[in-house]
């Protein structure tokens, strides 16, 4: 099969671009200044950004994923980081910690089925004493 100079140097374009995160770079470790948005999912990895329903007296564990500007996962920061979370009004839900896990907090609703709130995600990074705070993100009990 030939391709000829033109289609050669298409392919090698194409190639140079990078994949699907827009800049070739894989999934992975970054910096706390990489981490420029969050993305929340439940437990089998139904995304909850955009809506995250609470059942009443159920408990939910929920994962915060870090991107880069780029789209790309940034699966851990250089020097750990803490996650605190935020709801508003304060009665509508608590979170506590995961152990060993410290993207995710298993969340429990307080507030009666119904109630509509929000959550603010901060993500903490010792390495250079930074907070970055996400969201608000929808919630509501269920």
């Amino acid at each position: 099969m030939r391709i000829g100079l033109w289609g050669f140097l298409g392919v090698a374009l194409l190639a140079a671009c990078g994949g699907p995160t827009g800049g070739g770079s894989p999934d992975g470790p970054g910096d706390p200044g990489d981490v420029a948005s969050v993305r929340l999912f439940d437990a089998s990895g139904v995304e909850l950004t955009f809506h995250m329903p609470l059942p009443a007296g159920d408990t939910i564990r929920v994962e915060v994923r870090m991107y880069a500007a780029s789209g790309r996962h940034v699966t851990s920061v250089t020097g750990g980081e803490a996650l605190d979370f935020g709801f508003t009004p304060t009665t509508l839900a608590s979170s506590t910690p995961v152990a060993g896990q410290p993207l995710m907090r298993n969340v429990t609703p307080s507030a009666p089925p119904g109630t509509l709130g929000t959550l603010e995600v901060a993500l903490h990074f010792p390495a250079d004493a930074s907070t970055k705070t996400f969201g608000p993100f929808d919630v509501l009990v269920h």
